[in-house]
């Protein structure tokens, strides 16, 4: 069988592993010059670096089974972060439960129902209810109104923006019953993978894997349109047209409404029906650090980012010759943030991290990037399953495996090299 994959990123490239092992022929097309999608990396001090945090945790199945069979189980360390919380008057350190306790920017009743809002998070497992209601319905109801003003709600604004207050609970349902998968006692500690050489390192390897096993790996080539057709699916790119037995999609379904034809309207307001938020990410080189935490999640909504992820807290300053720091923020793409001037955007979020951080001074950087993603979060609305584009699309032969369908569990690198491989069985 003849397989045309568009795009790669985790899961194309995952995709197009498990096919090449079963023998069938695959061409990869990637609009862009590397594979990786949102692991795609730069270099700082000679060291590769994601454009966009990552890491990973204990209980990444997929992902650590792909590690593995390339070989690289070398390359991919565990370490043990500190973090913290920020609010709009000060920072808590917020790593081990009993930081929770300590945590007086909420009262005692909540702090206490804070707990057992995990608790019970942990013990649920018919989620479905839980998508008829929006998270801070479910927040006020099981914790109250100063968790959710002062904690959840500044955090779920800063990730889904206009949509914020139309999330389904099961969506944060899902991040709190996984958040003790990663800790290695059950209790204290929480352990975070990450690569040596960045995990861009695991995707260029693969894809260089997927061309010596006979795989075609075309980059720089955006796809124009996809249609069913007599014999099987074409495939349309500037140098023209092609034909396979099959065609899987990867990108978000925006993007693949824009170019399928002749697809059904119903299917098509379904996909309508999977927006996106875009991200802008600035990557900070300093010459010290900002603080002892690797990640601060920052519940404040007059500071333009979500959260503070000293990368070199976790892993060492050492290989890159300075301590980097993320800044990151989810918004409607529509916003005037995402389309400013890289030099607006930087002005924005340096003032914000001098309030943040009175220590902070500007002589200390080094330098500063900044990224843009205009598809980086699925929104994820009421109903969800409901609505979720299936992965067999109407035009026969042709398969959608899209960010969107990693549901209730937020997307991440370990849930689209899964993807990937569930759409390989289904082919």
């Amino acid at each position: 069988m003849r397989v045309c994959i568009v795009g790669a990123g985790a899961t194309g490239l995952a995709a197009a592993w498990e096919l090449r092992k079963q023998g069938h022929d695959v061409a990869l097309l990637e609009a862009s010059d590397r594979v990786g999608g949102l692991s795609a990396s730069f270099e700082i001090g000679g060291e590769p670096i994601e454009e966009f945090y990552h890491h990973i945790f204990t209980g990444d199945g997929a992902i650590l089974a792909l590690v593995a069979e390339l070989g690289m189980n070398d390359a991919l360390k565990w370490y043990e972060p500190r973090n913290a919380f920020r609010t709009a008057e000060r920072l808590y350190p917020f790593t081990t439960p009993f930081d929770l306790l300590r945590f007086s920017a909420v009262s005692l009743r909540s702090r206490i129902a804070l707990g057992f809002l995990v608790l019970k998070a942990r013990r649920i497992r018919d989620w479905a209810p839980l998508e008829e209601i929006t998270a801070r319905e479910w927040i006020l109801r099981t914790a109250g109104n100063e968790v959710w003003e002062k904690v959840w709600g500044p955090l779920v604004q800063s990730k889904f923006d206009d949509h914020a207050d139309r999330i389904c609970a099961a969506w944060l349902w899902k991040k709190l019953h996984l958040r003790g998968a990663s800790r290695s006692d059950g209790m204290k500690s929480e352990l975070l993978g990450y690569m040596d050489g960045s995990f861009a390192a695991l995707f260029r390897e693969l894809g260089e894997r997927l061309e010596r096993e006979g795989a075609e790996l075309r980059l720089n080539t955006p796809v124009r349109s996809i249609l069913s057709a007599e014999g099987g699916v074409r495939v349309v790119t500037e140098t023209g047209a092609e034909m396979y037995d099959r065609c899987v999609f990867t990108a978000a379904p925006e993007q693949f409404l824009r170019i399928a034809e002749g697809l059904p309207c119903e299917y098509a307001r379904m996909l309508e029906q999977s927006p996106y938020k875009a991200n802008v990410c600035v990557v900070l080189r300093l010459n010290r650090r900002l603080s002892p935490y690797y990640w601060t999640s920052v519940a404040d909504r007059k500071v333009p980012f979500v959260a503070v992820v000293e990368h070199t807290n976790l892993v060492g300053a050492e290989r890159y010759g300075c301590h980097i720091v993320y800044l990151s923020r989810y918004l409607d793409a529509g916003k005037e943030l995402y389309s400013a001037d890289d030099a607006s955007v930087r002005e924005c979020f340096l003032s914000a991290l001098e309030r943040l951080y009175p220590s902070f001074d500007r002589s200390s950087v080094l330098g500063c990037d900044v990224f843009r993603s205009r598809y980086a979060q699925p929104v994820v609305p009421l109903g969800r399953s409901r609505t979720l584009p299936p992965v067999r699309t109407p035009l026969p032969g042709v398969l959608l495996a899209s960010m969107a369908r990693i549901y209730p569990e937020d997307r991440g690198l370990n849930y689209a090299v899964a993807m990937g491989k569930e759409v390989a069985g289904l082919l």
